[in-house]
């Protein structure tokens, strides 16, 4: 069954970035997935990616249809009212990819639609920035996609069918992704990274580079948040560890330096952030294995505090 039609709830940086490849090779796609009044005020706005201008096209839930492919990148706190307006875009035979950062929105997206439909994925090695309409990037990064390995026989079955469905449409596309073989690890050294960058550059407002500042107060707190994540993965059985501290501080270093990650851009534009997917699911995973976090209990707090003061 190959994929023609692909539905794309959330219209933020990754929702407009993955849906460039998208629209370039299927004329009418995809189509952005809200509710009316959303609809409504983004038909008004004028969107740019890198100063092109694009126009998104943009359904109802009451206006769509199942889709072949469903790409979902809401912000955490968004995720249960995304959940309900996607519905009517998912079908016997749908494809559901999340574009999210953390490591439980597949299971949450799954828990409503079924587990067979969700395949696993993260994507890495972007630095893109929605402010308004105008979305910004010098790296386009990639989307790895691929089947946990704790699915049981008859979803692990169900999911490699719609693996190789996507990866076919993906190359057909030019769509930048990489089969994962083992995305567990590779979605929590990225939750690792997320962890650490995300969350600091809030906290200090700062900037990638700023936050990588060998020495510096923020890049011991960034270090050691994420090393929090290492012994929470280890206890699950993910080789999570210094290798990939390492790995991924590289890849920071990649990007622009004056660029900010997700919860940076929150504190700027005063929007709430997702610091419960970071930190909330750091605290949680630690008190359900007996793994201390203070790092991260500091960085719940930090946050908190600073979005009460918007």
């Amino acid at each position: 069954m190959e994929i023609r039609t692909v539905h794309i709830v959330g219209m933020g940086a990754l929702g407009l970035l993955f849906g460039q490849p998208v629209a370039a090779y299927l004329p009418g796609q995809p189509k952005y997935i809200m509710d009316a009044a959303r609809k409504a005020r983004h038909e008004k706005e004028a969107f740019t990616i890198n100063g092109r201008s694009v126009t998104p096209s943009i359904l109802t839930p009451e206006e769509a249809e199942p889709a072949d492919l469903v790409l979902v990148g809401v912000k955490y706190p968004d995720l249960p009212a995304a959940m309900d307006s996607m519905a009517s875009s998912v079908g016997e035979d749908t494809v559901i990819i999340s574009l999210m950062n953390g490591v439980d929105s597949e299971q949450l997206l799954g828990g409503r639609f079924g587990r067979g439909k969700v395949l696993y994925s993260v994507s890495q090695e972007m630095d893109a920035q929605r402010y308004g309409s105008e979305l910004i990037y010098s790296k386009a990064g990639r989307l790895y996609v691929g089947v946990p390995s704790d699915a049981d026989g008859g979803t692990r079955a169900a999911l490699e069918e719609r693996l190789d469905r996507v990866c076919a449409f993906f190359d057909r596309a030019a769509f930048p992704y990489v089969r994962e073989p083992d995305i567990l690890y590779r979605q929590w050294s990225k939750f690792m990274l997320n962890v650490g960058c995300n969350q600091i550059c809030m906290v200090y407002d700062c900037g990638y580079g700023a936050a990588m500042e060998p020495g510096s107060e923020a890049f011991a707190m960034m270090t050691g948040a994420m090393r929090e994540v290492c012994v929470i993965a280890r206890e699950k059985g993910i080789p999570v560890g210094e290798k990939e501290v390492a790995q991924y501080l590289n890849i920071l270093r990649t990007l622009d330096p004056a660029a900010l990650p997700s919860m940076g851009q929150d504190r700027r534009q005063k929007k709430r952030s997702e610091v419960d997917m970071f930190a909330g699911t750091v605290i949680r995973y630690g008190r359900e294995l007996g793994i201390e976090t203070p790092v991260n209990e500091y960085m719940l707090r930090r946050v908190r505090e600073i979005e009460a003061a918007y």
